[in-house]
């Protein structure tokens, strides 16, 4: 089995078919075709997505019926199936990040420089009261659990992790409130501010929503940038459905940060397919490496206010 940027294409052996094909099927299968050859036939499933080795589809062998020697092969497609395979422990490491170099002063004087960690804020969404998105997973929850993932990789690569939150609590009982205490948590010397997150959608929506999406406010002039570099290696890493940058809504959280600030949506948790992905340790494992890397991107390349000087942004 061989997956392309249009679908996937069998290659059975020891068998024969007559050339059959159809189109117009479902939003999953566009078409398929047998091709016959010698004692071969190639099956090709169009799809219409780019599909990886390991995400976009899964297939089974299925054991033969009663008076058949020959096994079933079954193919699931979906956009939303995501790579959940686990992570090797080589691959559980980020790359260093080099310290930054920072004048120390007095109002009068200045002391000296000193070398100090790069800070990152995260922000897991919800807490407490409120549970953000409940369906197939709870989002405070998962959300909680994944920026801990995060925070681990990160600090042995030598970044400042500060979080929001690193229990089962809310900043403060009123939501804007709350929302605004957390924004303020990128305070000065502070180089990106990233929030979170699990989607939803109501029921009689829930099949149209699956996959990544990762938003951004015009804040400051690197958020548009720090969003796609975490958007980028999220996918890179966990294989799931892109659902591209968004930056169509206002979102206090982000708005109100004074520094480059983004916001993850890791999965739908309303969604069939996308629901599993987020129980599954290695797909959380996954998000959380593609996290740390697009951190450790953004702040490497200078995509991050300590990275420019510009600290305070808009």
């Amino acid at each position: 089995m061989v997956p392309t940027s249009l679908g996937l294409r069998v290659e059975c052996t020891g068998v024969g078919a007559s050339p059959l094909g159809a189109q117009d099927l479902t939003p999953e299968l566009r078409a398929w075709r047998f091709e016959p050859g010698a004692d071969s036939v190639t099956v090709t499933l169009l799809t219409g997505l780019p599909l990886t080795e390991r995400s976009g589809w899964r297939a089974q062998l299925v054991a033969p019926v009663p008076g058949s020697d020959r096994s079933r092969l079954v193919i699931d497609l979906s956009p939303a199936l995501a790579d959940l395979t686990p992570l090797l422990q080589s691959e559980r490491v980020v790359a260093g990040v080099p310290p930054r170099l920072v004048a120390q002063s007095t109002a009068l004087l200045v002391l000296g420089t000193a070398l100090v960690k790069p800070r990152v804020v995260l922000d897991p969404g919800h807490g407490g009261a409120d549970p953000g998105g409940v369906g197939a997973v709870t989002e405070k929850q998962v959300a909680l659990d994944v920026a801990l993932r995060v925070r681990d990789l990160l600090r042995p690569a030598g970044v400042d992790v500060v979080l929001t939150r690193e229990t089962d609590q809310a900043l403060l009982q009123d939501k804007a409130a709350d929302l605004n205490q957390r924004a303020a948590m990128g305070t000065p010397g502070t180089g990106l501010f990233l929030s979170i997150h699990v989607n939803a959608l109501a029921s009689s929506t829930a099949l149209r929503g699956y996959g990544v999406e990762t938003w951004w406010n015009p804040n400051h002039p690197l958020s548009s940038a720090f969003a796609g570099l975490i958007q980028k290696n999220v996918i890179a890493v966990t294989g799931a459905y892109s659902r591209g940058l968004k930056n169509t809504t206002s979102l206090a959280v982000l708005r109100a940060s004074r520094i480059p600030a983004a916001l993850i949506e890791i999965g739908f948790t309303s969604h069939p397919v996308d629901g599993l992905n987020l129980q599954n340790t290695n797909y959380l494992d996954r998000v959380a490496l593609g996290i740390a890397q697009g951190v450790r991107e953004a702040l490497v390349t200078g995509v991050s206010a300590q990275g420019t000087g510009a600290g305070a942004g808009k």
